[in-house]
Protein backbone atom coordinates (compact mmCIF):
# COMPACT_ATOMS: atom_id res chain seq x y z
CA UNK A 1 0.00 0.00 0.00
CA UNK A 2 1.15 3.42 -0.53
CA UNK A 3 0.33 7.06 0.33
CA UNK A 4 -0.70 10.43 -1.47
CA UNK A 5 1.01 13.26 0.06
CA UNK A 6 -1.48 13.60 2.67
CA UNK A 7 -0.85 10.41 3.96
CA UNK A 8 -3.92 8.82 2.66
CA UNK A 9 -4.12 5.14 1.57
CA UNK A 10 -3.88 4.02 -2.19
CA UNK A 11 -4.87 0.87 -3.96
CA UNK A 12 -1.55 0.42 -5.48
CA UNK A 13 2.06 -0.79 -4.55
CA UNK A 14 3.65 1.32 -6.74
CA UNK A 15 5.71 4.31 -5.33
CA UNK A 16 6.03 5.77 -8.76
CA UNK A 17 1.98 5.37 -8.85
CA UNK A 18 1.10 7.16 -5.75
CA UNK A 19 4.33 10.11 -7.19
CA UNK A 20 2.17 10.57 -10.23
CA UNK A 21 -1.49 10.47 -8.77
CA UNK A 22 -0.70 13.03 -6.05
CA UNK A 23 1.03 15.07 -9.03
CA UNK A 24 -1.89 15.19 -11.03
CA UNK A 25 -4.32 15.99 -7.95
CA UNK A 26 -2.09 19.34 -7.77
CA UNK A 27 -2.25 19.68 -11.43
CA UNK A 28 -5.97 19.44 -11.34
CA UNK A 29 -6.99 21.65 -8.25
CA UNK A 30 -4.24 23.94 -9.82
CA UNK A 31 -6.14 24.24 -13.80
CA UNK A 32 -2.72 22.84 -15.05
CA UNK A 33 -2.34 21.89 -18.46
CA UNK A 34 -0.35 18.56 -17.58
CA UNK A 35 -2.83 16.54 -14.97
CA UNK A 36 -4.02 13.97 -18.06
CA UNK A 37 -0.23 13.07 -18.25
CA UNK A 38 0.35 12.64 -14.83
CA UNK A 39 -2.79 10.04 -15.13
CA UNK A 40 -1.56 8.51 -17.59
CA UNK A 41 1.64 7.96 -16.08
CA UNK A 42 0.39 6.77 -13.11
CA UNK A 43 -1.51 4.19 -14.80
CA UNK A 44 1.94 3.10 -17.35
CA UNK A 45 3.37 2.26 -13.55
CA UNK A 46 0.46 0.19 -11.85
CA UNK A 47 -2.44 -0.26 -15.30
CA UNK A 48 -4.59 -1.99 -12.32
CA UNK A 49 -4.78 1.23 -10.18
CA UNK A 50 -8.29 2.27 -8.75
CA UNK A 51 -7.28 5.88 -8.27
CA UNK A 52 -5.63 6.31 -11.69
CA UNK A 53 -9.62 5.07 -13.50
CA UNK A 54 -11.61 6.84 -11.46
CA UNK A 55 -9.14 10.22 -11.73
CA UNK A 56 -9.18 9.50 -15.28
CA UNK A 57 -12.76 8.73 -16.03
CA UNK A 58 -14.21 12.09 -13.86
CA UNK A 59 -11.46 14.33 -15.72
CA UNK A 60 -13.66 13.32 -18.87
CA UNK A 61 -16.85 14.14 -17.35
CA UNK A 62 -15.35 17.09 -16.14
CA UNK A 63 -15.29 18.06 -19.74
CA UNK A 64 -19.30 18.22 -20.23
CA UNK A 65 -19.49 16.43 -23.32
CA UNK A 66 -21.85 13.63 -22.72
CA UNK A 67 -20.56 11.38 -26.31
CA UNK A 68 -17.44 11.12 -24.19
CA UNK A 69 -19.69 9.14 -21.04
CA UNK A 70 -18.74 5.95 -22.51
CA UNK A 71 -14.91 6.77 -21.97
CA UNK A 72 -15.49 8.03 -18.48
CA UNK A 73 -17.83 4.48 -17.99
CA UNK A 74 -15.17 2.17 -19.14
CA UNK A 75 -12.13 3.76 -16.57
CA UNK A 76 -15.44 3.22 -14.33
CA UNK A 77 -15.22 -0.65 -15.33
CA UNK A 78 -11.91 -0.42 -14.81
CA UNK A 79 -11.60 0.62 -11.43
CA UNK A 80 -14.52 -1.61 -10.07
CA UNK A 81 -12.61 -4.75 -11.95
CA UNK A 82 -9.64 -4.48 -9.56
CA UNK A 83 -11.55 -5.50 -6.67
CA UNK A 84 -9.43 -3.53 -3.67
CA UNK A 85 -10.66 -0.23 -3.86
CA UNK A 86 -10.41 1.10 -0.18
CA UNK A 87 -13.13 2.54 1.45
CA UNK A 88 -12.11 6.25 0.28
CA UNK A 89 -11.66 4.93 -3.38
CA UNK A 90 -14.76 3.49 -3.07
CA UNK A 91 -16.54 6.89 -2.26
CA UNK A 92 -15.00 7.79 -5.61
CA UNK A 93 -16.38 5.01 -7.51
CA UNK A 94 -20.04 5.65 -5.86
CA UNK A 95 -19.84 9.27 -7.10
CA UNK A 96 -18.40 8.52 -10.90
CA UNK A 97 -21.16 5.86 -10.93
CA UNK A 98 -24.01 8.68 -9.44
CA UNK A 99 -22.19 11.50 -12.47
CA UNK A 100 -22.68 9.31 -15.51
CA UNK A 101 -26.35 8.33 -14.42
CA UNK A 102 -26.95 12.61 -14.30
CA UNK A 103 -27.11 12.41 -10.24
CA UNK A 104 -24.98 15.04 -9.60
CA UNK A 105 -26.64 15.40 -6.29
CA UNK A 106 -25.99 11.98 -5.53
CA UNK A 107 -22.29 12.42 -6.64
CA UNK A 108 -21.60 15.43 -4.26
CA UNK A 109 -23.01 13.50 -1.47
CA UNK A 110 -20.61 10.97 -1.57
CA UNK A 111 -18.04 13.33 -2.00
CA UNK A 112 -19.37 14.75 1.41
CA UNK A 113 -19.60 11.50 3.10
CA UNK A 114 -15.94 10.51 2.15
CA UNK A 115 -14.85 14.20 3.15
CA UNK A 116 -16.58 13.75 7.12
CA UNK A 117 -14.08 10.84 7.69
CA UNK A 118 -11.00 11.98 5.05
CA UNK A 119 -11.16 15.85 5.47
CA UNK A 120 -7.81 16.13 3.96
CA UNK A 121 -9.34 14.57 0.82
CA UNK A 122 -8.55 18.21 -1.35
CA UNK A 123 -9.25 16.06 -4.92
CA UNK A 124 -13.02 15.33 -3.06
CA UNK A 125 -13.07 18.94 -1.96
CA UNK A 126 -12.45 20.49 -5.50
CA UNK A 127 -14.61 17.79 -7.59
CA UNK A 128 -17.29 18.52 -5.12
CA UNK A 129 -17.04 22.53 -4.73
CA UNK A 130 -17.00 21.93 -8.70
CA UNK A 131 -20.37 20.14 -9.32
CA UNK A 132 -22.14 22.43 -6.75
CA UNK A 133 -20.80 25.09 -8.51
CA UNK A 134 -21.84 24.51 -11.83
CA UNK A 135 -25.61 23.86 -10.40
CA UNK A 136 -25.43 27.05 -8.52
CA UNK A 137 -25.42 25.15 -4.77
CA UNK A 138 -22.97 28.00 -3.10
CA UNK A 139 -24.36 27.88 0.84
CA UNK A 140 -24.03 23.80 0.69
CA UNK A 141 -20.52 24.78 -1.12
CA UNK A 142 -19.64 26.70 1.54
CA UNK A 143 -20.99 24.05 4.16
CA UNK A 144 -18.30 21.51 3.06
CA UNK A 145 -14.94 23.29 3.25
CA UNK A 146 -15.96 24.97 6.28
CA UNK A 147 -16.68 21.97 8.57
CA UNK A 148 -13.03 20.26 6.83
CA UNK A 149 -11.62 23.53 7.67
CA UNK A 150 -10.23 22.79 11.11
CA UNK A 151 -8.33 19.86 9.99
CA UNK A 152 -5.99 21.57 7.44
CA UNK A 153 -3.36 23.94 8.60
CA UNK A 154 -0.11 26.05 6.91
CA UNK A 155 2.31 22.59 6.98
CA UNK A 156 -0.38 20.51 4.91
CA UNK A 157 0.36 19.66 2.03
CA UNK A 158 -1.62 21.04 -0.93
CA UNK A 159 -2.61 24.36 1.97
CA UNK A 160 -2.27 26.68 -1.12
CA UNK A 161 -5.22 25.06 -2.80
CA UNK A 162 -7.43 24.61 0.11
CA UNK A 163 -7.17 28.43 0.74
CA UNK A 164 -8.41 29.16 -2.71
CA UNK A 165 -11.39 26.93 -2.44
CA UNK A 166 -12.27 28.16 1.05
CA UNK A 167 -12.19 31.65 -0.68
CA UNK A 168 -14.56 30.88 -2.90
CA UNK A 169 -17.12 28.86 -0.90
CA UNK A 170 -17.23 32.57 1.35
CA UNK A 171 -16.67 35.13 -1.95
CA UNK A 172 -20.08 33.05 -3.14
CA UNK A 173 -22.15 33.31 0.26
CA UNK A 174 -20.89 37.17 0.41
CA UNK A 175 -18.61 36.94 3.32
CA UNK A 176 -15.78 38.68 1.18
CA UNK A 177 -13.84 40.03 3.79
CA UNK A 178 -12.78 36.19 4.73
CA UNK A 179 -12.71 35.21 1.12
CA UNK A 180 -10.30 38.03 0.23
CA UNK A 181 -7.87 37.45 3.12
CA UNK A 182 -8.09 33.68 2.08
CA UNK A 183 -7.79 34.33 -1.83
CA UNK A 184 -4.34 36.61 -0.71
CA UNK A 185 -2.92 33.95 1.29
CA UNK A 186 -2.57 31.53 -1.30
CA UNK A 187 -1.38 33.84 -3.88
CA UNK A 188 1.11 34.80 -1.17
CA UNK A 189 1.97 31.32 -0.79
CA UNK A 190 2.03 30.81 -4.86
CA UNK A 191 1.19 33.14 -7.06
CA UNK A 192 0.14 30.35 -10.02
CA UNK A 193 -2.64 29.37 -8.07
CA UNK A 194 -5.49 30.56 -10.78
CA UNK A 195 -8.48 29.88 -8.61
CA UNK A 196 -6.90 32.58 -5.62
CA UNK A 197 -6.53 35.05 -7.62
CA UNK A 198 -9.95 34.59 -9.57
CA UNK A 199 -12.09 34.31 -6.43
CA UNK A 200 -10.08 37.66 -5.20
CA UNK A 201 -11.29 39.04 -8.24
CA UNK A 202 -14.76 37.99 -7.63
CA UNK A 203 -14.66 40.06 -4.51
CA UNK A 204 -13.60 43.21 -6.19
CA UNK A 205 -16.41 42.71 -8.67
CA UNK A 206 -19.01 42.20 -6.48
CA UNK A 207 -17.76 45.08 -4.67
CA UNK A 208 -17.30 47.13 -7.62
CA UNK A 209 -13.54 47.82 -6.95
CA UNK A 210 -12.67 48.28 -10.64
CA UNK A 211 -9.59 49.99 -10.25
CA UNK A 212 -8.29 47.03 -7.38
CA UNK A 213 -9.18 44.92 -9.77
CA UNK A 214 -7.67 45.35 -13.18
CA UNK A 215 -4.18 46.29 -10.72
CA UNK A 216 -4.95 43.09 -8.92
CA UNK A 217 -5.26 40.62 -12.18
CA UNK A 218 -2.27 42.62 -13.91
CA UNK A 219 0.30 42.05 -11.63
CA UNK A 220 -0.21 38.24 -11.67
CA UNK A 221 -0.88 37.68 -15.64
CA UNK A 222 2.70 36.55 -15.56
CA UNK A 223 2.01 33.61 -13.70
CA UNK A 224 -0.47 32.02 -15.80
CA UNK A 225 1.49 30.76 -18.54
CA UNK A 226 1.21 26.83 -17.28
CA UNK A 227 -2.77 27.04 -16.93
CA UNK A 228 -5.33 25.43 -18.85
CA UNK A 229 -8.17 27.38 -20.59
CA UNK A 230 -9.08 28.68 -16.79
CA UNK A 231 -6.98 31.17 -18.06
CA UNK A 232 -9.28 32.94 -20.17
CA UNK A 233 -11.65 33.08 -17.50
CA UNK A 234 -9.30 35.27 -15.52
CA UNK A 235 -8.75 37.55 -18.41
CA UNK A 236 -12.91 37.57 -18.37
CA UNK A 237 -12.84 38.98 -15.10
CA UNK A 238 -10.48 41.64 -16.27
CA UNK A 239 -12.59 42.68 -18.88
CA UNK A 240 -15.38 42.87 -16.62
CA UNK A 241 -13.33 45.81 -14.72
CA UNK A 242 -12.81 47.57 -18.21
CA UNK A 243 -16.52 47.34 -18.94
CA UNK A 244 -18.03 49.08 -15.80
CA UNK A 245 -15.41 51.76 -16.73
CA UNK A 246 -17.06 52.22 -19.95
CA UNK A 247 -13.40 51.16 -21.63
CA UNK A 248 -14.83 49.02 -24.66
CA UNK A 249 -12.10 49.00 -27.08
CA UNK A 250 -10.26 47.56 -24.15
CA UNK A 251 -12.54 44.90 -23.90
CA UNK A 252 -12.48 44.13 -27.31
CA UNK A 253 -8.89 44.14 -27.71
CA UNK A 254 -9.01 41.53 -24.23
CA UNK A 255 -11.23 39.68 -26.66
CA UNK A 256 -9.40 39.20 -29.64
CA UNK A 257 -6.54 39.16 -27.76
CA UNK A 258 -6.56 36.26 -24.72
CA UNK A 259 -10.32 35.24 -24.63
CA UNK A 260 -10.98 34.18 -28.37
CA UNK A 261 -8.32 34.13 -30.02
CA UNK A 262 -8.12 31.54 -32.56
CA UNK A 263 -4.30 31.58 -32.64
CA UNK A 264 -3.89 30.69 -29.18
CA UNK A 265 -2.72 26.87 -28.65
CA UNK A 266 -5.45 26.34 -25.84
CA UNK A 267 -8.30 28.02 -28.49
CA UNK A 268 -6.72 25.63 -31.39
CA UNK A 269 -6.48 22.19 -28.85
CA UNK A 270 -9.65 22.71 -27.78
CA UNK A 271 -12.21 25.72 -29.69
CA UNK A 272 -15.62 24.57 -28.16
CA UNK A 273 -14.42 24.32 -24.33
CA UNK A 274 -17.42 24.94 -22.77
CA UNK A 275 -15.70 27.67 -19.93
CA UNK A 276 -14.07 29.66 -23.40
CA UNK A 277 -17.63 29.45 -24.90
CA UNK A 278 -19.47 30.79 -21.46
CA UNK A 279 -17.00 33.99 -21.38
CA UNK A 280 -17.35 34.65 -24.91
CA UNK A 281 -21.11 34.78 -24.94
CA UNK A 282 -21.06 36.95 -22.04
CA UNK A 283 -18.65 39.50 -23.29
CA UNK A 284 -20.66 39.97 -26.29
CA UNK A 285 -23.81 40.04 -25.32
CA UNK A 286 -22.39 42.82 -22.47
CA UNK A 287 -20.83 44.68 -25.51
CA UNK A 288 -23.61 44.77 -27.89
CA UNK A 289 -26.07 46.13 -24.73
CA UNK A 290 -23.18 48.77 -24.38
CA UNK A 291 -23.90 49.63 -28.11
CA UNK A 292 -20.92 48.64 -29.25
CA UNK A 293 -20.22 46.58 -32.96
CA UNK A 294 -19.15 43.40 -32.09
CA UNK A 295 -18.57 42.47 -36.18
CA UNK A 296 -18.55 39.29 -37.22
CA UNK A 297 -17.41 38.02 -33.75
CA UNK A 298 -21.35 36.14 -33.03
CA UNK A 299 -20.18 33.66 -35.72
CA UNK A 300 -17.54 31.61 -34.45
CA UNK A 301 -19.06 31.54 -30.89
CA UNK A 302 -22.66 30.24 -32.62
CA UNK A 303 -20.80 27.44 -34.46
CA UNK A 304 -19.99 26.17 -31.10
CA UNK A 305 -23.54 27.05 -29.47
CA UNK A 306 -24.56 24.84 -31.96
CA UNK A 307 -22.54 21.92 -31.33
CA UNK A 308 -24.37 22.30 -27.82
CA UNK A 309 -27.49 21.80 -28.76
CA UNK A 310 -28.90 18.93 -27.08
CA UNK A 311 -26.26 18.97 -24.62
CA UNK A 312 -27.73 19.88 -21.14
CA UNK A 313 -24.51 18.71 -19.12
CA UNK A 314 -23.70 22.72 -18.01
CA UNK A 315 -27.22 24.51 -17.13
CA UNK A 316 -25.37 28.04 -17.83
CA UNK A 317 -23.92 26.80 -20.85
CA UNK A 318 -27.47 25.69 -21.85
CA UNK A 319 -28.64 29.22 -21.12
CA UNK A 320 -25.91 30.43 -23.45
CA UNK A 321 -26.93 28.75 -26.09
CA UNK A 322 -29.36 30.60 -26.76
CA UNK A 323 -27.95 34.16 -26.39
CA UNK A 324 -25.70 32.85 -28.64
CA UNK A 325 -27.88 31.49 -31.60
CA UNK A 326 -30.52 34.57 -31.63
CA UNK A 327 -27.68 37.35 -31.23
CA UNK A 328 -26.28 35.69 -34.25
CA UNK A 329 -29.80 35.50 -36.35
CA UNK A 330 -29.92 32.05 -36.49
CA UNK A 331 -33.09 31.78 -36.26
CA UNK A 332 -33.50 27.91 -37.46
CA UNK A 333 -30.76 26.55 -34.87
CA UNK A 334 -32.91 28.47 -32.04
CA UNK A 335 -35.67 26.60 -33.04
CA UNK A 336 -33.92 23.20 -32.89
CA UNK A 337 -32.23 24.16 -29.53
CA UNK A 338 -35.60 25.04 -27.94
CA UNK A 339 -37.23 21.65 -29.31
CA UNK A 340 -34.46 19.80 -27.62
CA UNK A 341 -34.31 22.00 -24.35
CA UNK A 342 -37.69 22.00 -23.93
CA UNK A 343 -38.07 17.28 -24.71
CA UNK A 344 -35.05 17.28 -21.99
CA UNK A 345 -36.68 18.93 -19.65
CA UNK A 346 -40.31 17.23 -19.66
CA UNK A 347 -38.29 13.29 -20.45
CA UNK A 348 -35.44 13.15 -19.18
CA UNK A 349 -34.76 11.83 -15.51
CA UNK A 350 -31.47 13.49 -14.05
CA UNK A 351 -31.29 16.23 -11.93
CA UNK A 352 -30.23 18.83 -14.51
CA UNK A 353 -33.85 18.29 -15.92
CA UNK A 354 -35.64 19.85 -12.98
CA UNK A 355 -33.27 22.58 -13.69
CA UNK A 356 -33.68 23.07 -17.33
CA UNK A 357 -37.69 23.37 -16.81
CA UNK A 358 -37.46 25.67 -13.91
CA UNK A 359 -33.97 27.84 -14.78
CA UNK A 360 -32.67 27.21 -17.93
CA UNK A 361 -35.53 27.21 -20.16
CA UNK A 362 -37.07 30.65 -18.80
CA UNK A 363 -33.46 32.15 -19.05
CA UNK A 364 -33.50 31.09 -22.87
CA UNK A 365 -36.59 32.29 -24.12
CA UNK A 366 -36.10 35.64 -21.96
CA UNK A 367 -32.61 36.00 -23.75
CA UNK A 368 -33.63 34.91 -27.30
CA UNK A 369 -36.58 37.28 -26.62
CA UNK A 370 -34.40 40.25 -25.81
CA UNK A 371 -32.15 40.06 -28.90
CA UNK A 372 -35.80 40.23 -31.23
CA UNK A 373 -36.54 43.71 -29.01
CA UNK A 374 -39.87 41.54 -27.40
CA UNK A 375 -39.35 43.57 -24.36
CA UNK A 376 -42.78 42.21 -23.02
CA UNK A 377 -42.41 38.94 -23.56
CA UNK A 378 -38.72 39.47 -21.50
CA UNK A 379 -40.54 40.42 -18.36
CA UNK A 380 -43.22 38.28 -18.61
CA UNK A 381 -41.00 35.17 -19.37
CA UNK A 382 -38.09 36.25 -17.10
CA UNK A 383 -39.70 38.53 -13.74
CA UNK A 384 -41.73 35.00 -12.74
CA UNK A 385 -38.30 32.74 -13.01
CA UNK A 386 -35.97 35.52 -11.71
CA UNK A 387 -35.93 34.05 -8.25
CA UNK A 388 -34.63 31.01 -9.99
CA UNK A 389 -32.23 31.13 -12.23
CA UNK A 390 -29.26 30.57 -9.43
CA UNK A 391 -29.91 27.22 -10.65
CA UNK A 392 -28.69 27.75 -14.07
CA UNK A 393 -25.02 27.50 -12.15
CA UNK A 394 -22.16 29.48 -12.59
CA UNK A 395 -21.46 32.55 -10.10
CA UNK A 396 -23.17 35.68 -9.11
CA UNK A 397 -21.13 37.90 -11.40
CA UNK A 398 -22.26 34.86 -14.32
CA UNK A 399 -25.60 34.80 -13.65
CA UNK A 400 -26.14 38.22 -13.85
CA UNK A 401 -25.87 39.18 -17.29
CA UNK A 402 -29.75 37.84 -17.58
CA UNK A 403 -30.81 40.21 -14.60
CA UNK A 404 -28.82 42.86 -17.13
CA UNK A 405 -31.27 41.85 -19.85
CA UNK A 406 -34.64 42.12 -17.71
CA UNK A 407 -33.50 45.43 -16.29
CA UNK A 408 -32.73 46.56 -20.12
CA UNK A 409 -36.20 45.60 -21.45
CA UNK A 410 -37.42 46.95 -18.39
CA UNK A 411 -36.18 50.60 -18.84
CA UNK A 412 -37.06 50.13 -22.68
CA UNK A 413 -40.78 49.83 -21.72
CA UNK A 414 -40.30 52.54 -18.71
CA UNK A 415 -40.68 50.18 -16.14
CA UNK A 416 -39.05 51.97 -12.93
CA UNK A 417 -41.18 49.58 -10.38
CA UNK A 418 -39.21 46.29 -12.18
CA UNK A 419 -35.91 48.09 -11.90
CA UNK A 420 -36.15 49.22 -8.34
CA UNK A 421 -36.52 45.71 -7.58
CA UNK A 422 -34.19 44.00 -9.33
CA UNK A 423 -31.77 46.87 -8.25
CA UNK A 424 -33.00 45.77 -4.37
CA UNK A 425 -32.90 42.37 -5.34
CA UNK A 426 -29.05 42.66 -6.78
CA UNK A 427 -27.96 43.84 -3.72
CA UNK A 428 -29.40 41.19 -1.68
CA UNK A 429 -27.58 38.65 -3.82
CA UNK A 430 -24.21 40.83 -2.78
CA UNK A 431 -23.53 43.45 -5.42
CA UNK A 432 -22.51 46.67 -3.81
CA UNK A 433 -22.78 48.96 -6.86
CA UNK A 434 -26.33 47.39 -8.47
CA UNK A 435 -26.97 50.26 -10.44
CA UNK A 436 -23.40 50.76 -11.98
CA UNK A 437 -24.05 47.14 -13.44
CA UNK A 438 -26.64 48.15 -14.96
CA UNK A 439 -25.53 50.69 -16.31
CA UNK A 440 -28.04 53.49 -14.02
CA UNK A 441 -26.77 56.16 -12.05
CA UNK A 442 -26.39 55.07 -8.59
CA UNK A 443 -29.53 55.81 -6.86
CA UNK A 444 -30.94 55.51 -2.95
CA UNK A 445 -31.72 51.93 -2.58
CA UNK A 446 -33.83 50.75 0.43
Amino acid sequence: MQYDDRGLALSTESAETAHALSLAAESFIGQKLDTMAHVNAALEADPGCVLGHLIKGLLIVGVRLPQRYPEARAELDAARAGGTANEREQGYIAALSALLNGQVLEAVSHYETLLQAYPLDLLAQRLAQLELFWIGESVWMRNIIERAAPAWSGDVAGFTHFQALRAFGNEENGFYTDAERYGRDSIERDPTNGWGAHTVAHVMEMQGRHEDGIAWLDGLKDHWSGLNNFVHHLWWHRSLFHLARGELDTVVDLYDQHIRNPGSPLIKANPSHYGDFQNCVDLLKHLGMHGHDVGDRWEPVADVAEGRIGNQAAPLSSAHVATALSSAGRDAAVEKYLAALRDFATTDETNNAARVRTAVLPAAEGAIAHQRGEHQRVLDVLIPARRSLWQIGGSHAQRNIFTQMLADSAQHLGRQDVVDLLLEEMLQRGFEQPAERLGLPNPTVH
